[in-house]
């Protein structure tokens, strides 16, 4: 039997007619997509921005971000949303410690050990952190290779030229004449890689070379003079990255760092460095012996003297960001009351001379309008019981220096975010429609006490909830 090829189309097209008209067999019906919002609702949202507590809160988030943060009235919850009951819970942007040193190849911290310690920052509620020097290429390779971290920023150490080559010339102390190799080869030895500057390099293509490491900025460590640090924050600012760096860079003094324009002063117990004469420092950069001075300078100084109250108001003035990291001094001052030697090292005489001037250097600098970013200056080896914490420099924040707890933890939240600069000022630090979803619940109120900072009920990063004990377990939360 023949078929014409019109019979032939009949036939299919008329089945195809008949199936869409309800012939034959009946479809089943197709559910319709998971909702892919997630809402957080119940909870008492603060967010960071400076707005009151947000009672009985709604807060969205999809594909990674905020979508709405505020009121019952204010985000409507779309229908097929997955609900996440936050009832009497508190519920706060993601912790940001924006100063850390991850990085330590000869300690074991390269491996497992920096696995471990990233995914115990997490489980503290530590969404975010900035490492400020090791090897921003090298480490950010090995992040990534990981599942449960935090958002991981990296700075690039840049130094002078006698950091890198001293001539192995002999420190003379009360025992004895010390020889030391050059900073930078230790730094080396840990993997580290900071990158040299004298005055005949172009800082533009130093600022180059640190970018395509994955740098975000430049953290200035030493021997760098005023012009050198003038240059630097120029050239920085011109690409868009951030210039951090220590108080003082030796011989710059932190007022000199100020007026350059560079963004952020570390470590407030480095403030010390503003009672020595030019003079004194361009001395003790070629001869002396750097931690002794700043230890004799900050124990018969005072916090008060013109010399330190012109750096701090030049830094409120311009908008300089201060890292004090109290937390990193408090535990070696710990460290060498265990250790209860008869006679202390330079060291811990340099140590138990910073603490107390490094918290009334703090003081002296929020009364005078110095905004602070809460770094701790945690190292990812040695007992974790050891290391410098956000949760302790928020501690000592409120307890010695007296922030209020609110103050701290805008030290750890919008206003860290804000130090960091570039993509994470715009994008980290508060709960808003458009920021990362990252976000902390705590089952009790930290603008009581921020000991509550420690009631982690789960964290989330990017959309992506964790749970304490899961991570510190190695089992990852879906």
């Amino acid at each position: 039997m023949k078929f014409s090829l019109p019979a032939i189309a009949a036939v299919f097209f008329g089945t195809l007619t008949l199936s869409a008209c309800g012939g034959g067999t009946p479809r089943p019906r197709l559910a319709p997509p998971p909702n892919p919002t997630l809402a957080i609702v119940r909870a008492n949202l603060w967010d960071g921005t400076g707005r009151p507590v947000v009672a009985n809160a709604v807060t969205l988030v999809r594909a990674g971000r905020i979508v709405c943060a505020g009121a019952a009235g204010e985000c409507r919850i779309p229908a097929g949303a997955r609900i996440i009951n936050g009832h009497n819970q508190w519920l706060i942007p993601g912790l940001i410690d924006s100063h850390v040193h991850l990085l330590f190849l000869t300690r074991g911290s390269a491996g497992e050990e920096l696995s471990l310690d990233l995914r115990n920052l997490l489980a503290q509620g530590v969404t975010t952190v900035r490492d400020m020097g090791t090897s921003p290429a090298e480490l950010l390779t090995r992040v990534n290779a990981l599942t449960a971290t935090p958002r991981v920023y990296a700075m690039q150490l840049v130094a002078g030229r006698r950091f890198f080559f001293n001539g192995f010339r002999g420190t003379r102390t009360s025992r004895g004449t010390v020889y030391r190799q050059p900073p930078a080869m230790a730094m080396q030895a840990l993997g580290w890689t900071p990158m040299l500057y004298t005055p005949n390099d172009d800082a533009d293509s130093v600022v180059e070379a640190a970018r395509q490491t994955g740098a975000i900025g430049l953290k200035l460590y030493a021997q760098l003079d005023r012009e050198s640090v003038r240059k630097l924050t120029e050239a920085a600012h011109r690409a868009g990255m951030s210039v951090w760096g220590h108080a003082w860079v030796q011989p710059a003094s932190a007022l000199e760092q100020a007026l350059a324009g560079q963004d952020g002063l570390v470590h407030a117990a480095g403030m010390a460095g503003e009672l020595l004469s030019p003079e004194e420092r361009d001395t003790l950069v070629n001869d002396g012996n750097l931690q002794m001075a700043t230890a004799e300078v900050a124990t018969v100084g005072s916090v008060h003297d013109p010399r330190i109250l012109a750096a701090l108001d030049s830094m409120a003035l311009r908008g300089t960001v201060f890292e004090p990291t109290l937390d990193a001094t408090r535990q070696s001052v710990a460290y060498y009351n265990a250790k209860r030697r008869r006679i202390p090292s330079e060291q811990e005489e340099y140590v138990r001379a910073a603490s107390g001037f490094g918290i009334e250097i703090t003081r002296e600098a929020v009364r005078r309008g110095v905004r602070i970013s809460a770094g701790s200056d945690h190292v990812a080896y040695g007992p974790a019981i050891e290391r410098a914490s956000l949760f302790g420099e928020l501690r000592l924040l409120v307890d010695s220096v007296a922030l209020t707890p609110r103050a701290a933890l805008l030290a750890a939240t919008r206003d860290a975010a804000k130090a960091l600069g570039g993509e994470p000022a715009r994008r980290l630090g508060t709960i808003e429609a458009g920021r990362y979803a990252d976000l902390v619940m705590l089952s009790k109120n930290p603008l009581e006490d921020i000991d509550n900072l420690d009631t982690v009920e789960w964290i989330m990063k990017g959309g992506r909830i964790w749970r304490p004990g899961q991570l510190r377990s190695g089992i990852a939360s879906r």
